[in-house]
């Protein structure tokens, strides 16, 4: 994957890198929050509660706790530049296309648009991440 995304796709210059560098913990932090916050109102949904949940929607809150966690477990080795926090990120990523992958096969064919939609968000996600991989030791 890194030759893909550091050889074909263009360069991000390098103070945007510094400034993707500086923010990333943050983000990192920031969307783990969130998204543990965003499980919540998934029981609490009426609807839910009413006629159950789905597969899929297990499947998108199980996943959105792994990949919260993981962004969390990324703020404090990101903030004093350490690889250990940009693999947490990476793997975030490969684990919301998994769930993405696997939530769109259960809701077919009107899971497609998502689908589309997360491995393009995915792939923008992994080219920003593999252009600031060298500021992380």
């Amino acid at each position: 994957m890194e030759g893909f995304f550091l050889r074909t796709l263009p360069t991000i210059p390098f103070n945007v890198k510094e400034i993707f560098v500086q923010i990333m913990p943050w983000l990192a932090l920031i969307n783990g929050i969130l998204g543990l916050a965003s499980v919540i109102p998934a029981y609490q949904n009426s609807f839910a509660r009413s006629y159950g949940m789905t597969s899929s929607v297990y499947l998108d809150v199980i996943g959105n706790i792994i990949e919260s966690i993981l962004m969390l477990l990324a703020f404090s080795p990101l903030r004093i530049n350490r690889r250990k926090g940009w693999n947490y990120l990476y793997f975030s990523v490969l684990v919301a296309v998994i769930f993405n992958v696997l939530s769109a096969l259960l809701n077919m064919p009107w899971g497609t648009g998502g689908l589309i939609f997360a491995l393009i968000f995915a792939a923008v996600e992994l080219w920003i991440l593999f252009q600031i991989r060298e500021r992380y030791y």
